[in-house]
């Protein structure tokens, strides 16, 4: 298989951008691709910038096309439900990654990519007084362009910190300001700072971020939902009644509802749905681009995403295995008991801008999240149940024995992640990020080739070793 990495320097770039007339369509972006804090003199400027940054969360490319891959794929895959389809024996499905892995790099520069954006945004902001901007526009671009950051720093978090451990000294490179030649080397910072940083950032745009924006920009709703997945893997007593306070106030809000028929999202609606908190916008015409996201799933390109054998067993009495999974076996695809992923694009079909389009925050997954919290906090599991089954109805789910004979805290923390799998595979990594939640002996009984806690995250790339000698130590076991 060919590996699709974009490999940058965490160097400040310094390329000048032409500042015209501002837009917040990502379809109207080369001038916005490369951001500068030194760019931004006033409230024009600082817009085109912090679209820059959203240029970097959508990961958009030089040749103007997003690709969610690196967020769609490895969640899904490390928890053994997405598979390569050109090949049969492959260390990312089984995590054993050794020395590598496919992703390590990917993940890794697109987060910091986005954080060394925010950054700039916040910064230039952030140096200017709040008289060169019209109303509260000043703090709603920094919480904005934080929101964005603690989303990138969560990232790299999930996927290169022992996030399970807030004891633990291996947490990651905290990235404040812009880069420059004197701020490059720096180490690892513990977990518990991490942690800090990302709730002091999303506390900020909680409080500022705007109420109401189009579906690919950020809202402080969205910060709501970002703060509950990072307490959920916090995981204390006191996180999980944040979490349940947070899910009433974005469910109580009034701008955001549960589809009626989840399919709609992914085959009707896309970011014009009232459960999408955010998405990503795909560029106008890339769906015609011979590596656009959607041709990897079906009909290919250097990649393909498969869905496994666990996904189509875990559908099997489900009314969404009928529409997410093709029903043909081996002889569809390369490898046996592997189906052709739906969820995105039907077998068979060509790209569309709405195949194109990646969903980073559903309203599903906090219903969901609430859920989980509200079975590990102790509380009613009427309450949990209610809020499961609601999101299983929306799916045309009919049957609801197996959640409704659910009498333990076990056997209802298992309900709620079998329904994250279904609903959110293939997004932006609820699933893996769910299953690792679960104490290790149910993580491995749940999958077997995850023996110890090492698995749970990636080595850190060779390229941030030889860029910043202060980093310190690589993760156990690479």
């Amino acid at each position: 298989m060919i590996k699709r990495t974009n490999v940058i320097t965490i160097l400040a770039v310094t390329t000048a951008i032409t500042l015209g007339a501002c837009s917040k369509q990502l379809s109207v972006v080369p001038q916005n691709a490369v951001v500068n804090v030194n760019a931004i003199t006033g409230q024009s400027s600082a817009e085109v910038v912090l679209n820059g940054a959203y240029f970097r969360f959508a990961n958009g490319n030089a040749s103007n096309f997003t690709d969610w891959t690196a967020n769609e794929i490895p969640g899904s895959l490390y928890a053994g439900f997405i598979g390569d389809g050109y090949s049969t024996v492959n260390p990312e499905e089984s995590n054993n990654y050794k020395n590598s892995s496919i992703f390590s790099q990917p993940i890794w520069d697109n987060s910091y990519k986005l954080i060394e954006a925010s950054n700039d945004v916040i910064s230039g902001v952030t140096n200017l007084s709040a008289d060169a901007f019209t109303g509260n526009r000043r703090n709603e671009i920094l919480g904005e362009a934080r929101f964005l950051r603690a989303y990138g720093t969560f990232r790299v978090l999930s996927y290169f910190g022992q996030w399970w451990d807030i004891s633990s000294q291996l947490g990651i490179v905290i990235r404040d300001q812009p880069s420059a030649v004197s701020n490059i080397a720096k180490a690892r910072s513990n977990v518990s700072t991490c942690y800090n940083f990302i709730t002091g950032d999303l506390d900020f745009a909680i409080a500022n971020a705007p109420a109401t924006n189009p579906h690919y920009y950020a809202t402080k709703w969205a910060a709501m939902a970002l703060k509950m997945r990072v307490l959920m893997s916090h995981g204390t007593p006191e996180d999980y009644t944040q979490v349940i306070a947070l899910a009433n106030a974005i469910r109580q809000s009034g701008f955001y509802t549960l589809e009626d028929n989840l399919k709609d999202i992914f085959n009707v609606k896309g970011l014009s749905s009232s459960e999408v908190i955010l998405g990503i916008q795909p560029f106008a015409g890339q769906e015609k681009y011979y590596l656009a996201l959607s041709r990897s799933y079906y009909p290919g390109t250097s990649n393909l995403w498969i869905a496994k054998q666990t996904l189509k067993d875990l559908l099997s009495n489900d009314p969404r295995g009928k529409w997410m999974l093709n029903n043909e076996d081996s002889h569809s695809v390369i490898i046996p008991n592997t189906y052709h992923f739906q969820k995105y694009i039907a077998y068979g079909a060509l790209p569309t801008q709405l195949s194109e389009t990646a969903y980073a925050f559903r309203l599903s997954e906090v219903y969901l999240l609430e859920s989980e919290a509200i079975i590990r906090s102790g509380g009613s599991f009427d309450q949990a149940k209610t809020l499961l089954k609601t999101v299983m109805s929306k799916a045309g789910v009919t049957d609801f024995s197996a959640v409704d004979n659910a009498t333990s805290s076990q056997s209802m923390l298992l309900q709620n992640y079998y329904e994250i799998v279904r609903n959110l595979v293939g997004e932006d990594g609820a699933d893996w990020m769910a299953l690792l939640r679960f104490p290790l002996a149910t993580v491995t009984q749940l999958k077997p080739t995850i023996t110890s806690n090492q698995q749970y995250i990636l080595p850190i790339p060779l390229t941030e070793f030889q860029a910043n000698p202060a980093i310190g130590a690589q993760n156990p076991g690479y």
